[in-house]
């Protein structure tokens, strides 16, 4: 009978197993070191485009404010809005003073149908037209419609309107017309002048 032991003096390893093992981790680890490497490169050339960007951004952005800041020179919006008033206040002056309520009452006489009565004129400004408010009385309505296309056809009016009909006690109408007024006209073929009031009371007398 034969007796096996292991006479040496250190314990047995299997060295090839051991091997083995620290050779995969030192792969793994070249291959983390190569991953971080890489991600680092990545993430440094992102740094550097998104550097550039902004960079970029902040130049347009620096560019436009001084554009901005160059119009805002030129163009000052409170002076330009303080002239406009004043053109429009000037020009309002300039209709006051040239309105002529001679001219104005020449035109409604040589173009006003016998059967209707002016009652009152009102002038005002609106923004840049002169506006004329006219009040008439009448029995029937339908001479004011004449009345007006007559004051249009003379030149004196534009965009002449009734605004309101107004039935009195004693059966007539006030009527409000209102329109913008462009000086006293002149009589035209297509609306000859209306009959003054003068004359049916002459013949009246007669």
């Amino acid at each position: 009978m034969m007796l096996r032991g292991n006479l040496a003096t250190r314990p047995f390893y299997n060295e090839r197993a051991v091997q083995v093992v620290l050779t995969g981790l030192a792969v793994g680890l070249v291959l983390l070191s190569a991953f971080t490497v890489w991600q680092l490169v990545s993430l440094t050339a992102q740094q550097r485009d998104l550097a550039a960007r902004i960079a970029r951004d902040e130049g347009r952005a620096a560019s436009l404010r001084r554009e901005a800041q160059q119009v805002r020179g030129r163009l000052d919006a409170a002076r330009l809005d303080a002239t406009v008033k004043a053109t429009r206040e000037a020009n309002a002056v300039i209709d006051a003073r040239t309105f002529s309520w001679t001219a104005l009452f020449n035109v409604i006489e040589r173009t006003i149908p016998p059967d209707v009565r002016l009652q009152a004129v009102m002038p005002s400004i609106d923004g840049e037209a002169l506006m004329v408010r006219l009040v008439v009385n009448t029995r029937r309505v339908e001479p004011v419609g004449a009345f007006m296309d007559r004051l249009e056809a003379a030149g004196a009016f534009r965009d002449l309107r009734s605004l309101e009909e107004q039935l009195l006690d004693d059966g007539s109408y006030n009527v409000v017309c209102l329109g913008r007024y462009l000086g006293p006209g002149a009589p035209t073929p297509d609306a000859p002048p209306a009959p003054t009031t003068a004359a049916p009371a002459a013949a009246g007398a007669n």
